[in-house]
């Protein structure tokens, strides 16, 4: 649609007509307009709609993430913390150790016959110390009074307990080559003891682990946990070696 708009110049000699053509868009140029508008519109909300659901999506993912960890049964700071206390009887034990001096560890080593078995000597008995020469053996059945002296006697440490009324008194003997390489023994063993304890820590924490994986925790994340278990039963038995190692050196006077 035109509109023509006319406007006369006037000058002295003569008026001449000047023509100015203003166009507007037609009714189909407003329409088509209309449509690019409102598909532009449609596609936001289309392209919004997408977005929305994307981010619901990963809100949920984060929900179901932290209620599966709670859940979780592995716990490797539990883990950790059930290790801590094993080493810490280690070095309590290996504390108390004194060369020619009495000590209850010295007997933990020894096993007593019992009904169809044998069970340690510290099961059965009250050890403590008389003097730093000298310890005295409780017996809880004074019935078992002669079969725990044998059991001392027969446990290669050097050691020659007396019947003393309802219990035992076993004197140290002197520092001796003998006697050192007995505590080292000793030591030993407690040394492996503890090492057993700590592998019975990582079972425990495999069986965990092994629940989570059936209950959906991903794989990856299973191996991942599996290597930090190794990691860490690693240190603690690096730390039981080295502890032996300082404490054998100290018992044999090197």
């Amino acid at each position: 649609m035109f509109l023509r708009r006319i406007l006369f110049h006037t000058s002295r000699d003569f008026i001449s007509p000047l023509t100015f053509t203003l166009s507007f868009p037609s009714d189909s140029s407003f329409t088509g307009q209309r449509r690019l508008l409102a598909s532009k519109k449609k596609a936001g909300e289309k392209s919004g709609g997408k977005r929305s659901k994307v981010a619901f999506k990963e809100e949920n993912d984060v929900e179901d993430e932290e209620g599966n960890a709670s859940n979780r049964t592995f716990d490797l700071t539990n883990i950790t913390t059930k290790m801590n206390t094993i080493l810490g009887r280690l070095k309590k034990e290996y504390g108390t150790m004194r060369i020619g001096q009495a000590n209850p560890a010295i007997l933990d080593s020894v096993m007593v016959p019992y009904e169809n078995g044998s069970a340690p000597l510290r099961d059965l008995t009250q050890i403590i110390v008389k003097d730093p020469q000298t310890l005295l053996v409780h017996v809880h059945d004074e019935e078992m009074l002669k079969t725990v002296d044998k059991a001392i006697r027969s446990a290669n440490l050097n050691l020659n307990p007396m019947i003393d009324g309802k219990g035992l008194k076993v004197p140290i003997p002197k520092i001796t080559t003998e006697f050192r390489e007995k505590m080292i023994k000793v030591a030993s063993k407690i040394a492996e003891n503890t090492k057993i304890k700590l592998r019975l820590a990582r079972q425990d924490g495999l069986k965990d682990l092994k629940k989570d994986s059936k209950n959906g925790l991903p794989s990856d994340e299973t191996k991942l946990l599996e290597k930090q278990l190794q990691l860490l039963i690693d240190k603690y038995v690096k730390d039981v070696d080295d502890s032996f190692k300082a404490k054998s050196k100290e018992i044999s006077g090197n």
